[in-house]
């Protein structure tokens, strides 16, 4: 009795009403409802998974003993500065295109006016407006 009266408090159907609020539906509304549900189920299963970072992003960087509170990477395996991350970006031009390609054009640089949402420009936007600004300065004579 108490599985009634919280339906009724939810305004939910009881499973009966249910089955003929289904039964009561055209083919056609069902077969869309089921393509509906088959697309969520596939999309849920493959969607893209996050990129693991490469360290705890809780802790990112350590105190180096002796040094009076300097701190270094903890990505590094050893005292030694940390030139590059990946092979194929070793320049912040690389780091940018490997960024491109990776993220496969997502957001890139995002800004907001205060008290409101950010908006975001994609990685090709971003190049687009870089490559406009480098050939603005060469039309005016500025050196490579």
């Amino acid at each position: 009795m108490q599985t009634q009266e919280i339906l009724r408090i939810l305004r939910l159907p009881e499973l009966g009403d249910l089955g003929q609020f289904f039964r009561s539906l055209s083919a056609t509304t069902l077969v869309s409802m089921g393509a509906l549900a088959a697309i969520l189920a596939y999309w849920f299963t493959h969607r893209p998974k996050a990129l693991q970072p490469p360290c705890n992003l809780l802790m990112q960087s350590e105190e180096v003993e002796d040094s009076g509170g300097a701190r270094r990477s903890v990505i590094g395996s050893g005292p030694q500065l940390l030139t590059h991350y990946y092979d194929d970006a070793r320049t912040m031009y690389q780091v940018f295109r490997r960024g491109l390609s990776i993220s496969g054009n997502g957001p890139c640089l995002g800004f907001r006016k205060p008290k409101q949402p950010y908006q975001w420009l994609s990685y090709q936007e971003v190049a687009d407006r870089a490559e406009f600004l480098g050939s603005g300065l060469l039309q005016h004579n500025c050196k490579a």
